[in-house]
């Protein structure tokens, strides 16, 4: 009787070993390219502006003056405005993360003190 439980249990445990090999497979091949397709995208947006770009740069922000002067913007569909909503609020919230970093803290500088003397401080 235990012999049989034991054996049993043995089964269990293969069957659920050799399951979950299969599975971390599937999962591995399913996320692969996808991860590939993702690093592509990245390192190709999240990189800084090459020194070719700038002219490109220039370009943009000249366009938005000029919207704004024109009153061009006014022109723009709501899904093209809520786009640009979207984009400006992302570029505020890493501007917060990098100041986060920047002073290694989530809470505010202390009043009265300079960032770098609260580096001072820590070093």
């Amino acid at each position: 009787m235990a012999a049989s439980i034991g054996q049993k249990l043995v089964k269990l445990g293969t069957r659920t070993v050799q399951s979950s090999q299969a599975l971390v497979g599937r999962t591995v091949a399913w996320t692969y390219p996808r991860l590939v397709t993702v690093w592509g995208h990245a390192s190709r947006e999240l990189g800084p502006p090459s020194p070719a770009q700038w002219g490109e740069v220039r370009r943009a922000f000249s366009g938005l003056v000029e919207s704004a002067v024109t009153g061009r913007f006014l022109d723009l569909t709501v899904k093209q405005g809520t786009r640009n909503v979207l984009i400006f609020g992302e570029i505020c919230c890493w501007f917060i993360v990098g100041e986060m970093i920047g002073r290694r803290s989530i809470i505010g500088y202390k009043a009265g003190e300079s960032p770098r003397e609260v580096h001072q401080k820590k070093h």
